[in-house]
């Protein structure tokens, strides 16, 4: 994590078993698998596969019978990571421990400053390396 950094306002709490599958974190594979996450030390490191740029690092605590983040994280050296939105950053880190990491399938959050003309997924894909949408409508499910 570079100098140029901010602190996140990211409040969330995994169970023992959360924390287990956190653990395992992501291992990039293929071109498309666009972020490799580790645990260390109670610590979460976020970053970029093809560069190696760490963008978000969680400190988990443990409390009781869960973890908890401490203190959360990100890049904002504009020479590494270009976005400077922390409600953004925030909402992108939740999508990604809960899609990478715990196997969930939530909704990637779009930024609001994307031009208008851009193709629907073409920066989830760049983000994520994740398919578009990551949730079928219910309109959809009855088709």
């Amino acid at each position: 994590m570079p100098v140029e950094k901010s602190r996140l306002s990211f409040e969330r709490s995994f169970t023992q078993d959360e924390y287990r599958i956190i653990s395992k974190g992501v291992i990039p594979v293929e071109m498309e698998d666009k972020w490799f996450i580790f645990l260390e030390d109670d610590a979460l490191y976020f970053h970029r596969s093809w560069t190696g740029t760490c963008i978000y690092e969680l400190k988990l605590e443990r409390r009781g019978e869960e973890y908890i983040i401490a203190d959360a994280w990100v890049n904002r050296n504009s020479e590494q990571y270009g976005r400077d939105d922390d409600s953004y950053d925030a909402s992108l880190l939740g999508f990604l421990i809960d899609n990478f990491l715990l196997g969930r399938m939530t909704s990637f959050p779009m930024p609001q400053d994307l031009p208008k003309d851009l193709p629907e997924g073409a920066y989830q894909h760049h983000i994520s390396g994740s398919g578009y949408p990551e949730i079928e409508s219910d309109e959809e499910n009855k088709s």
